[in-house]
């Protein structure tokens, strides 16, 4: 499948469905994929066509991520549906589960342990036997009885011998699959460039939570590595006109939210948002030091992408910070370019970065829009 929208030497960018998704080109034996957990390859595309063992989040009738969590685009959905019926409950659970994205449990990336040698069991070895035995059988008189007793040890020979080498043959494919699996470890941890962006964007499909990795390498200067990371999150519509509130009776009811108290839960999510997507990204990466994240909604128009943070949060800063400690001044702190408000209820706008970033986004919003490439990708995982 060629496709044009290339974002680095071996890296396109594409479109489906769920969001954005990377693609790695298969050049002269590149590898495509770790296989520690990864899911995704370049003959099939990180979204829907691809294996990790037993293919989690291949069930793309859900919205729910690999770990039964609600994604972005189920929680747009609820809050949408909870604020037309008026449902306070579900209005209250869904801004708090947006504000709650960074607690999540991802647990960092282990060296695989080799798969155990399959053995024949007792049961299978009897049964090669009895198909030796009756094999033999009619070649022999039923009244020669040395004969058959010479056959039926004949048959027991041979059923042996096969058994020792289907027991051979599994030792052989375990030691050849525990090499493999040393040698995709070796290539994640040394923070090799396409196994770094394959189990990065494996773990993104599966999960479901809108990003893509598109780079990933050594800093030349500080000597530390480092991802870069597409996130894409909702517009402002996600957190709903109306909340729960209380009347001057005491009356739980729907109240009418201040543009300044959408905008704060508005960046809380966001906040929460980046930090969760650095945490993913440092328990796949286990070798990245810095994670560059570039944040992008859609346009008030609704034809295209902005960006409305770029920065870079280090691993120190995600893993070291109190668990329960509010992510917002991590965003705000971390940003490469300033986030930009405008009016007196402080309205986030689109960033202002270099060329470079823009040109991602740009990439992004041709991705998304092109329903020519979106057909060749639903016919490469088909």
């Amino acid at each position: 499948m060629d496709l044009t929208l290339r974002v680095a030497p071996e890296v396109r960018l594409g479109s489906a469905t769920s969001g954005l998704r990377a693609f790695l080109d298969d050049i002269a034996g590149t590898r495509v994929g770790t296989g520690v957990g990864a899911r995704t390859s370049a003959s099939t595309g990180g979204d829907r066509g691809s294996d990790r063992g037993s293919d989690r989040g291949s069930d793309r009738g859900s919205d729910r991520g690999s770990d039964g969590t609600a994604t972005l685009a189920e929680l747009e959905v609820r809050a949408r549906l909870a604020h037309e019926s008026g449902d306070l409950n579900a209005l209250r659970s869904i801004e708090e589960a947006l504000g709650a994205l960074h607690l999540e449990n991802h647990p960092p990336r282990r060296r695989p342990e080799p798969p155990a040698a399959a053995a024949i069991s007792a049961k299978e070895r009897s049964l090669l036997e009895r198909k030796a035995f009756h094999a033999a059988l009619p070649q022999v008189s039923v009244f020669k009885r040395a004969a058959r007793a010479k056959a039926k040890a004949i048959a027991e020979t041979q059923a042996d011998g096969f058994s020792r080498t289907l027991d051979l043959a599994h030792v052989v494919v375990s030691q050849h699959r525990a090499a493999a699996l040393d040698d995709q470890w070796n290539h994640l941890a040394g923070h090799d460039r396409c196994a770094v962006i394959a189990e990065l964007d494996a773990d993104f499909a599966a999960a479901e939570c809108g990003c893509t990795c598109v780079d990933a390498g050594w800093d030349a200067e500080t000597s530390r590595g480092y991802v870069t990371i597409v996130g894409r999150y909702p517009s402002l519509d996600i957190v709903a006109e109306r909340g729960p509130g209380v009347s001057s009776s005491g009356r739980r009811m729907l109240r009418r939210r201040t543009r300044s108290e959408r905008n704060a839960l508005y960046l809380s999510g966001l906040a929460s948002f980046a930090l969760a997507t650095a945490r993913r990204s440092i328990s796949v990466a286990v070798a990245a030091d810095d994670i560059h994240l570039v944040i992008v909604r859609p346009t008030e128009a609704g034809d295209g992408l902005e960006p409305i943070y770029v920065g870079t949060l280090s691993r120190e800063a995600v893993t070291l910070r109190p668990a329960l400690a509010d992510p917002l001044p991590l965003l705000l702190g971390s940003a490469a370019r300033p986030l930009q408000f405008d009016g007196p209820a402080h309205d986030l706008v689109a960033a202002a970065p270099e060329t470079d970033v823009m040109g991602i986004v740009q990439r992004c919003v041709d991705a998304l829009g092109d329903e020519e490439l979106d057909g060749l990708l639903e016919t490469g995982h088909a």
